[in-house]
């Protein structure tokens, strides 16, 4: 099945809206086959939010947890997608080792301040709570919506831990800085989890906008919706998001 940019344009104007900012987590693989060129597909969800609207994708260095290393020019480890994001003009990346983000429109600046947490008040996710924006999940399901975290923080989840990250800001092999990122992060590797829950509550409330696309779908909800969803999961059961094994 060939997904040809046409049915990308009519898609992204369906799902979005004029003045919309919104966080996108893709797995462009899932799909099919995609009609050249991918920035494309970036173009297409500009031109649904227009002018007024922000566009915001994760451009992860999780290699920082163990290199000690991170350039603001390095290369996202989050998917082809946020790659060509980064790599468009004018769009900005947040100086932030591990979980940085890249964003492009008129409040591209407050998506893209340091932080330390997700609860911070400079934090892309607080932002995004805060402007009402809107989570893109094209391709890929609810268990890859990062704002979950946010939930396990606020109810401090006894299954995390804050661990300090510490490292150099590079430019090139020049050492800039001394960097350092705190988070609260899982206490066990091996330990896995899967909010999918949260979805299926805000499916069930009729809170996401859902369409099929290639070989996959698209999901368009607002971040505060699913948040609220991750907030009344993990209070009815604190084991809510533990991945239960097959």
């Amino acid at each position: 099945m060939l997904v040809t940019q046409l049915d990308i344009q009519r898609t992204m104007a369906e799902v979005l809206e004029p003045g919309d900012d919104v966080l996108v987590h893709a797995s462009l693989g899932a799909l099919g086959q995609i009609e050249e060129p991918v920035d494309g597909i970036i173009d297409a969800m500009r031109a649904a939010i227009g002018e007024e609207g922000t566009l915001v994708m994760m451009a992860d260095s999780r290699s920082f947890a163990k290199t000690g290393r991170f350039d603001m020019a390095q290369p996202s480890e989050t998917g082809l997608l946020t790659e060509r994001f980064r790599l468009m003009p004018n769009v900005v990346r947040s100086c932030v080792p591990m979980s940085s983000f890249c964003a492009i429109g008129p409040r591209a600046a407050e998506y893209t301040q340091p932080y330390h947490s997700h609860l911070d008040d400079t934090a892309t996710m607080t932002r995004l709570l805060e402007n009402d924006g809107k989570i893109m999940m094209l391709g890929i399901g609810y268990n890859k919506c990062t704002l979950y975290h946010l939930a396990e923080e606020r109810l401090k989840m006894p299954y995390n831990m804050y661990k300090e990250f510490e490292g150099q800001l590079m430019d090139g092999e020049k050492v800039v800085r001394p960097i350092s990122q705190r988070y609260f992060v899982r206490r066990e590797m091996g330990f896995k989890k899967d909010p999918s829950i949260a979805g299926s509550m805000l499916e069930a409330k009729g809170a996401a906008v859902i369409r099929d696309i290639g070989k996959s779908v698209v999901r368009v909800f607002r971040a505060k919706d699913f948040d609220d969803c991750c907030m009344e999961a993990l209070t009815r059961d604190s084991e809510a998001f533990v991945a239960k094994s097959a």
